[in-house]
This record gives structure tokens, C-alpha cells and sequence, in this order.
């Protein structure tokens, strides 16, 4: 079988669709292999846990509660499962291997949530449970369009750098779906996973599947005071967009890595909101914008 995300073809023989991928009959030519192999988890004992690391043949990632995932040349990831293939496993293998493999590649890949809304692109980035995904599911259940949640992909197009869809689907906490005017619904369930939050399908409708320039990348902070958007100078700007890297620092990749940030920092704005940790403030950023 083969799906389309983050803009290429991933040839699977696992069912991908509990997470909103779409089949495709015309493959690219750039195909990403996924292969499954149920192994015990004594391999995670030569590994730290969730431990990534990469280098353009090779890289890695370790979840202990479900899979040593491991990837080649930015052409395959072998899933080695200590369960059953279950969401925890899928939704896992979606994101930190699939950074893995677009590094090997040469793109620029940032933990971020993005969307359209009122016609301008929002990356929004941050720490793990900074309200990345809060935000992003807010505007979209405005009238927004989900690009991309919790990683995000550049890759040059006609010489700008742009950002890949990923594929239809978010994850949020039951507090944040059910302030939203109208709730998503049927909610996919994890065991494994050190939050409670559940996951969605989107509406078809609400998905953006082609690439798409950044305007605004919000940098997301939790403050005790009231919430506030600071626009950030090159400097700043570069520095933060930096510190939400996938893969840490090397020198293989430092140079394209260096030189797409700064392409992402003049073309388009960065901004700091901080924010109490309050429903309420998901509406003060549309008010302060």
C-alpha cells in the first residue's frame, strides 16, 4: 500500500489510515520504505530512552514502551515493535522517525504545529505541552486549516523554502476540545504515552495538502502574567527558531540547517507570546493579533 505525507510517497504493508493518511495509486519516485519486525525490547538496552540521534546513513529513536525505530539514508525506517501495532506505535513512527529520515534528506524539520487562518500561515513552536496543538486546533475550529502539527518540514520549492503538509490529524487534551465552540469528535485513543490527550481526524475540508510559505512562527512561552506578543528582532528570531530544532547540533548538517533558518527568518515574522496557563488565553492571541 502506499499513503502520501509530509508530500511523499510511504510504501507500507501496516494500514496507515486510523491516522488520516490518504492512499495513493501514483507513487512518487522518491518512495519512503517502511518495514515492521516484532523484536523484544532487550534492544533498548544498548540505548538511552527516547534517545535520537543521526547522521546521513543512520539514525535512531528509542521508546522503550514501544519501539526502537531505526533509519536509513532518508530512504527507509525499520520499525522494530516490542507490542502490538497499535496507535501509540503509529503516531510515534509519524513524527520523530519521519524528522529523522527528512534530516537525512537535507530538510528543515522543527517541532511546530502550523495552520492557515484568515489566509496567513502560523507555525506556532515550542517545548512538549507548550500549547502548540492548543492553539493550532483553536484556529482551525475557527475557520483554520491544519498544515502540519508537532513536526514540521521545509523543503525548497521553486528556491523558497516551504512548508510540507503532514498528514489530517492533531492530538489535544479533553479540556482543550471541549472549549472550542464545536468539539471534535471520535477521539482516538493512546495507553502509552506519558500525556492524556486524545487525537482526531479532521474533516478532509480542514486539511491544507499542498506546501505552503510561513508568515507568522509564534514562539510559545507560559507566563503568570497577562498574555502578551512581543515581536522579535533577526536576532532573537534566529536564535529561537534554532532552539526548536529537531536533531541537535552537528557538523554534517550545521551548514543547510544554518543557512534554511536564516531563509526562514527574513521571509517571514516572529513573534513571543507568553501566556497564563488559562482556555481563556487561547482567545486573548486572536484579540492581540
Amino acid at each position: 500500500m502506499f499513503y502520501t505525507a509530509y508530500g511523499e510517497s510511504v510504501r507500507s504493508k501496516v494500514s496507515l489510515d486510523r491516522f488520516g493518511l490518504k492512499r495513493t495509486q501514483k507513487p512518487s519516485s522518491n518512495v519512503i520504505n517502511l518495514d515492521f519486525i516484532h523484536h523484544t525490547n532487550e534492544l533498548s538496552n544498548n540505548y538511552l530512552n527516547h534517545q535520537t540521534k543521526v547522521n546521513s546513513s543512520f539514525g535512531y529513536y528509542l521508546n522503550k514502551e514501544i519501539a526502537l525505530f531505526e533509519v536509513y539514508s532518508g530512504k527507509k525506517i525499520v520499525i522494530k515493535h516490542f507490542n502490538d501495532i497499535d496507535n501509540d506505535l503509529i503516531h510515534t513512527l509519524l513524527n520523530y522517525p519521519f524528522g529523522i529520515l527528512f534530516n537525512q534528506r537535507k530538510q528543515y524539520v522543527i517541532h511546530a504545529s502550523a495552520v492557515i487562518f484568515n489566509g496567513k500561515v502560523f507555525c506556532f513552536c515550542g517545548k512538549t505541552q507548550s500549547g502548540k496543538s492548543s492553539l493550532a486546533s483553536y484556529l482551525i475550529n475557527m475557520g483554520g486549516y491544519l498544515i502540519s502539527e508537532d513536526t514540521c518540514v521545509f523543503d525548497y520549492k521553486s528556491k523558497n523554502l516551504v512548508l510540507l503538509p503532514s498528514y489530517n490529524f492533531l492530538k489535544i487534551s479533553d479540556d482543550v476540545n471541549e472549549y472550542m465552540k464545536e468539539p471534535f469528535s471520535k477521539p482516538i485513543r493512546f495507553f502509552r504515552k506519558s500525556t492524556q490527550r486524545k487525537g482526531y481526524i479532521l474533516n478532509d475540508k480542514k486539511f491544507y495538502r499542498r506546501s505552503a510559505a510561513v508568515d507568522y512562527f509564534i514562539y510559545l512561552e507560559w507566563s503568570d502574567h497577562t498574555p502578551n506578543l512581543e515581536k522579535l528582532n533577526n536576532k532573537d528570531s534566529l536564535k529561537m527558531l534554532l532552539s526548536n530544532e529537531f536533531i541537535s547540533f552537528s557538523k554534517e548538517n550545521a551548514p543547510y540547517r544554518f543557512k534554511a533558518a536564516l531563509d526562514l527568518v527574513k521571509r517571514a515574522k516572529h513573534f513571543k507570546y507568553c501566556r497564563k496557563k488559562e482556555l481563556h488565553t487561547l482567545d486573548e492571541f486572536i484579540n492581540l493579533f
